[in-house]
């Protein structure tokens, strides 16, 4: 079962030199903050604030450009993320053929967040 966000003392983070969300913090009941990335997973253990925003603000939106696979119908197949929202995250079925990282935006589908059904490729899932 994925991890969930924890609904209390959790708040949006943004990162300073864009305003960009990156990720949420959540504020612990001892004064530390844990990280959580835009796919609600916890990226460390409690932190001071400036090191969880810290951070959120360095792993940024790299996930967009990451390779990713779905389990979908007991196969993992091959998707690149297309679009995160705080409840959902949208993908995309990666196009066969020469180009690199190419995506068929065509048959895209939605997965509610959390979720576990979703892989970052070479071990790369922290």
């Amino acid at each position: 079962m994925p991890q969930q966000l924890p609904q209390g003392n959790t708040f949006d983070h943004r990162r300073s030199s864009d305003g960009e969300h990156v990720g949420y913090i959540h504020m612990t009941d001892d004064g530390a903050f844990i990280p959580f990335d835009l796919l609600h997973r916890q990226r460390a253990e409690a932190l001071e604030l400036e090191e969880a925003e810290n951070l959120l603000d360095d792993l940024g939106l790299a996930m967009f450009v990451e390779d990713w696979w779905l389990d979908l119908d007991g196969e993992q197949v091959p998707v690149l993320i297309r679009e995160v929202r705080r409840d959902r995250v949208s993908v995309a079925f990666t196009a066969s053929g020469a180009i690199a990282k190419a995506a068929d935006m065509t048959t895209s589908i939605d997965i509610l967040l959390p979720t576990d059904r979703l892989h970052q490729a070479k071990g790369m899932e922290a």
